[in-house]
């Protein structure tokens, strides 16, 4: 799940800070590598009380495999605020309009293993930084790459543990990723989506609509969920879906809306149409979004095209802040060839 901070005074803000130092000293940071997350987080958030008044820090662990070394890092600051005008010259290290540790945005940059920004007049500015918690690299890739993935995984306003749940498993040149969100709220809705996701993991090499047939066994003592997972084939470039409720997915082919896929109508471990596997085509630049009710049903890329050339994570942590209906559990997740 992302931890959500609000911040709107610069008391949230050193929140933001002692949480993020708490999880990258969780992780095995050391001294210098904390502190670095611990400059990185008060300079977005002092950027975003100047400018912006208020906005949100969201904290997430993420997994570049199954291996404890393979986990990060990830922070993104989103605002609805006034967003820059030249943010090329508020990225020069060492620009700022104010005070602050770091000297800038630049020093996110600098500091950050990986960084990315997003700012559009009017509009407002969003912010990501990355850490990895190992210091060797990743696996040789072989075939087709892996697609990037991001999510932001947010409850519902009032609730400690949140109802949705989704999970990504990409064994060879298969990608299956899938979004279940569990019925209500709380507790007992994240044990029916967790249920889902542990579907998942345990059986990556499954069709879509076959997952969906295990989960809707497995939920079946729950409150059960709506399900979608989708299976990209990278080097076959074809996509397979299967879905039941509400969740939504759309294929990209860079920012441009290529497919609505289709969902049946029920809930998995309870009341469920005849499921039914439908295929479409993979584009080579092709961006996978899913989402669930959480967010409205216009959430897209139409009205913010440049949002297709983001990091994942940034693009979805943008659709949440632009479409959040804040009355529901939240999860956005969003996949991109490499």
């Amino acid at each position: 799940m992302t931890i959500r901070i609000p911040v709107e005074e610069s008391s949230q803000s050193a929140e933001a800070r002692r949480t993020a130092v708490r999880m990258a000293c969780d992780l095995g940071f050391d001294e210098e590598c904390a502190g670095e997350v611990a400059i990185v987080v008060t300079e977005a958030c002092t950027n975003l009380l100047k400018h912006a008044g208020r906005g949100e820090v969201l904290l997430r662990l993420t997994e570049r495999g199954r291996a404890e070394e393979d986990t990060e890092l990830e922070m993104l600051v989103i605002d609805s605020g006034p967003g820059m005008r030249n943010l090329r010259e508020c990225l020069l290290d060492g620009y700022t309009t104010s005070t602050s540790p770091g000297g800038g945005l630049g020093a996110i940059q600098r500091l950050a293993k990986e960084s990315d920004f997003y700012s559009v007049p009017g509009e407002g500015t969003a912010i990501l930084a990355r850490w990895p918690a190992g210091r060797i690299p990743g696996p040789v890739e072989t075939g087709v790459p892996r697609l990037r993935v991001g999510a932001v995984n947010i409850c519902k306003p009032g609730q400690d543990v949140c109802g949705d749940s989704w999970g990504i498993e990409q064994p060879g040149d298969i990608s299956t990723i899938m979004v279940a969100d569990g019925l209500g709220h709380g507790y007992e809705a994240s044990q029916a989506s967790l249920e889902a996701v542990r579907v998942l993991r345990d059986n990556p090499e499954r069709s879509p609509k076959e997952l969906i047939g295990l989960c809707h066994r497995a939920l079946r003592a729950s409150r059960g969920a709506a399900i979608a997972v989708a299976q990209i084939d990278r080097a076959r470039e074809v996509t397979t879906f299967c879905g039941v409720g509400n969740v939504l997915a759309q294929i990209f082919a860079g920012s441009r809306r290529v497919q609505h896929l289709v969902s049946v109508n029920g809930t998995s471990g309870h009341e469920a149409s005849r499921t039914r596997e439908f295929s479409y085509p993979w584009p080579r630049d092709g961006m996978l979004l899913m989402h669930s009710d959480g967010l409205t049903t216009n959430a897209g890329l139409d009205s913010r095209p440049a949002l297709a050339l983001h990091d994942p994570s940034l693009i979805a942590g943008v659709l949440y802040r632009d479409f959040c209906r804040g009355l529901d559990d939240a999860t956005v997740v969003v996949a991109k060839a490499a």
